[in-house]
């Protein structure tokens, strides 16, 4: 009797095992810390934002342009809405991400309301450094799986594979992270044949409202000697945003 206990005993933990989420069984260092830098990238319920975008061009010459920003909290991938303000060219485009799969454009020109593609989530978004999966993506652990490279005092450096390669342009991401607060101090992003194609840096992180947050970035295409520069200012914490603030209506709105 005590034998055909223990032996159901064991068949219960086998399956209980058997039924716990992948990423539990398998995880590891490096996945563990690319939570945190996940955690780290979007640590309020919400916050608003304004922004200012620098394209430099290879021969040095520079396009402005401001945004509003607004993100919230809604796992597993954040809600985020930008807006442009200005120059009169882009003013009243908006851009509207709910997940990697679920994205929109607004063109004022056309009043028309355009999802993006899954096909088309890789191509640069509005003429910047960032593809639309860059700017409106915050889900590492989703889309990739990460492993130590190399640590010190400061700074972990992590490997990142994608975990779907065919719905992704890069072959790999190489993050450098500040162990302090787990902002990544650089990503280098690797094309599919393995060269570093651009590399983004947060020039500068400030503590604001008790949250680590990047106000100044850079991101350079390397292929292209273009580079797209981002300053945020007037950042706002747990503002007390909502699912309606990220509707599709929402982004015909002027303000």
């Amino acid at each position: 009797m005590r034998i055909a206990r223990f032996l159901s005993l064991c068949l219960l933990v086998a399956a209980t095992v058997a039924l716990m989420p992948a990423r539990d069984a398998f995880a590891g260092p490096g996945d563990d810390l690319l939570k945190k830098v996940e955690d780290a990238s979007s640590p309020a319920k919400d916050s608003t934002g304004n922004m200012e975008m620098v394209l430099i061009e290879s021969n040095g010459k520079e396009k402005k342009r401001k945004l509003k920003m607004m993100q919230m909290q809604h796992k597993p991938s954040d809600y985020r809405l930008l807006r442009f303000l200005s120059p009169a060219e882009v003013k009243g485009v908006a851009f509207l991400s709910k997940s990697d799969t679920e994205m929109y454009l607004y063109m004022p020109a056309f009043k028309k309301i355009r999802r993006i593609a899954s096909s088309a989530k890789n191509e640069n978004f509005m003429g910047t450094d960032f593809s639309y999966d860059d700017i409106g993506n915050t889900s590492y652990t989703d889309d990739y799986t990460a492993k130590i490279v190399s640590k010190d005092k400061d700074v972990t450096v992590l490997e990142l594979t994608p975990k779907h390669p065919g719905e992704n342009d890069y072959s790999k991401l190489v993050m450098t992270v500040d162990n302090t607060n787990y902002i990544p101090r650089e990503i280098k992003f690797f094309n599919k044949a393995q060269k570093l194609w651009k590399v983004m840096t947060n020039d500068k992180v400030e503590k604001i409202s008790g949250y680590w947050t990047p106000t100044a970035i850079t991101m350079k295409d390397l292929k292209k000697n273009h580079a797209t520069k981002m300053y945020m200012k007037d950042i706002k914490f747990d503002v007390g945003l909502g699912k309606r603030d990220f509707s599709k209506r929402k982004l015909k709105r002027s303000h």
